[in-house]
């Protein structure tokens, strides 16, 4: 039962390994395919943590893979703002002159056409 704990442990500890690899790479299939398989290496187990030692590296690894997953979301929401702003065309930009009258600068003047290639 132990050898066993030990070697889910250390197939789980290379899936993790494995995942930040597919992350970093940008590769998202790889990713659920990975989940998948830490699912099924999990399911249905009563597990024992071998000792404290390994259940930190395997927290952090998990943590650190969190973290790469929320930034790589955070970088995808990023150029879809900035597709969405090209597609767009230029936001409005509110100046004003030395007299103190505000004025609009850029952005689509209401019903105006906009032309697109």
């Amino acid at each position: 039962m132990q050898s066993d704990t030990i070697q889910i442990f250390a197939t789980l500890e290379s899936f993790l390994d494995k995942e930040r690899r597919a992350i970093l790479n940008g590769a998202i299939e790889d990713i659920g395919r990975i989940a998948r398989e830490k699912e099924l290496l999990l399911e249905g187990k009563k597990l024992v943590a071998p000792n404290q030692k390994t259940l930190e590296q395997l927290r952090r690894k998990a943590e650190r893979n969190q973290n790469l997953l929320a930034a790589a979301i955070r970088g995808v929401r990023s150029v879809t703002a900035r597709l969405e702003a090209l597609r767009n065309g230029p936001a409005e930009l509110n100046t004003y002159d030395k007299s103190g009258q505000r004025t609009t600068l850029g952005g689509q003047k209401k019903g105006a056409l906009q032309r697109r290639a």
